[in-house]
């Protein structure tokens, strides 16, 4: 059995006396800040304190639990903890005053943001358990979007295993991430859109659902996400060694004491397609990009959203565009077509409302040659990643993997009929954006051209 003891000082826990700090990385240009509202996800370069306790009795060896089954390996290489056959239930112990902490904090998030104080520091976690693996040295913190904390919400969270041990990690990782946003009812939003990238090439986090107990009793289930952060990059290029920029505020997630944003900002200048060429693997970008408007999601770089990476590959020498965050996604787009978020948005036109810009896209799709081969990439993530037929099995199986933990959950702020009617409206969008999309395919496979708004019209 694998414990990992650490004791905590009382005096100068840090998170019963004082929060703990979560350090943001290094960032470039604050303006950036205000627009960084959008994303949901935040930072993880993080500074803590000694936590250490001691009553000045000897310890008692915990006493040993059954033993898991060994989670199946998964064929596309993501971890075994993300497998898709797995519904792992991890076990967290919270001090009551943590507990407290991390309540008052969610009642408070966006006053907290708006002064300049961090919304989501860390705090020291009494016991994670997951089987027989028991660590007692990592912390916890709340994740997501301080503007979309609602009261009567579930609470989002982060583990950190890394936070008071630079080589602390859970099976190798060092953070877990369990998301919840709101209006993911059904709770397969980021799974099924990061299953459809993977299918087609694209490097995407690995996803599955969670189930959480809280101090020995069900908190609710959420959807587990793979961090972007340097074992993400271990696993998916040959050389993780490079830049990683989180968009926002322009945040470095590695190599934050030794790198300078000089080779994003000369990307960020671009100015023509060659010039973005230099930086930018454009291929990759696009198909990036044609993933999102196939979903689509409202809020990726296609949408004029925030919430992407970009990793700085040292072998090629070049940006590649990362995907996350894709709660946004599928049905979530159901107003009319002339509403905010239409039912069936354009996959060349379509931008969202609070665009924050999209100058790689609209750079990129002025050259015909680069437009070419967006449509082409519409065309086979359409018919290789958004097969309905494959799209239905996974959200029957799905469903039918977390039903029973959905009916469970106490917590969570919506009823077991509106999470049903949300599966059945999850299955009815994915046959409609298929039959609109394979239409505009259509038409610009048979000869149309773009109107003055770049719509496909037939001449």
């Amino acid at each position: 059995m694998q414990h990992h003891r650490v004791r905590f000082f009382a005096l100068t826990w840090c998170g019963l006396l004082v929060a703990c700090g979560d350090g943001q990385g290094v960032g470039i240009e604050a303006d950036d800040a205000k627009a960084a509202a959008t994303d949901t996800s935040s930072g993880d370069s993080q500074t803590s304190t000694e936590t250490e306790t001691s009553s000045g009795d000897e310890e008692e060896p915990l006493p040993d639990l059954p033993s898991d089954p060994e989670p199946p390996v998964d064929d596309e290489g993501c971890h075994a903890i993300y497998a898709q056959d797995l519904l792992p239930t991890f076990e967290l112990t919270i001090h009551p005053i943590v507990w407290e902490l991390l309540q008052t904090e969610w009642h408070n998030g966006q006053m907290n943001e708006d002064l300049g104080v961090n919304p989501k520091p860390y705090h020291p976690l009494a016991e994670f358990r997951y089987g027989d693996i028991v660590i007692e040295n990592a912390e916890i913190r709340l994740r997501g979007n301080p503007t979309a904390w609602y009261d009567n919400d579930k609470f989002q969270f982060q583990i950190g295993f890394h936070t008071n041990d630079p080589n602390g990690n859970f099976m190798g990782l060092k953070r877990l991430v369990f998301d919840a946003a709101t209006f993911n009812r059904h709770l397969l939003r980021e799974r099924l859109a990061y299953a459809v990238m993977r299918d087609v090439g694209i490097k995407a986090p690995c996803a599955n659902n969670a189930r959480l107990n809280i101090n020995g009793e069900y908190y609710g289930i959420f959807t587990n996400l793979e961090k972007l952060d340097e074992v993400f990059l271990e696993r998916n290029f040959d050389d993780p060694t490079g830049d990683l920029w989180k968009r926002g505020n322009w945040v470095l997630k590695t190599n934050e004491d030794s790198s300078t944003p000089i080779r994003l900002n000369a990307l960020r200048d671009a100015a023509t397609t060659e010039e973005l060429f230099t930086y930018l693997d454009i291929e990759q970008a696009l198909r990036v990009f044609a993933a999102e408007a196939v979903i689509p999601d409202s809020d990726g770089m296609w949408a004029g959203g925030l919430n992407f990476y970009l990793y700085d590959e040292p072998i090629g020498g070049k940006f590649m565009l990362l995907p996350w965050d894709k709660d946004n996604t599928f049905e979530r787009f159901a107003h009319p077509p002339d509403g905010d978020y239409p039912a069936n948005p354009d996959p060349f036109v379509w931008e969202k409302p609070t665009s924050h810009g999209r100058p790689y896209y609209d750079l990129s799709l002025e050259d015909p040659m680069w437009f070419a081969l967006y449509i082409d990439l519409i065309d086979e993530i359409l018919h290789d990643g958004y097969n309905p037929a494959k799209m239905h099995e996974r959200i029957d199986t799905w469903t039918e993997q977390i039903q029973d933990a959905v009916f469970e959950d106490v917590n969570k702020p919506y009823s077991d009929a509106l999470y049903l009617n949300k599966v059945a409206e999850l299955h009815a969008f994915v046959d409609a954006r298929y039959a609109f999309v394979e239409e505009w395919l259509v038409c610009w496979r048979s000869g149309g051209i773009a109107d003055g708004n770049g719509y496909c019209v037939y001449p």
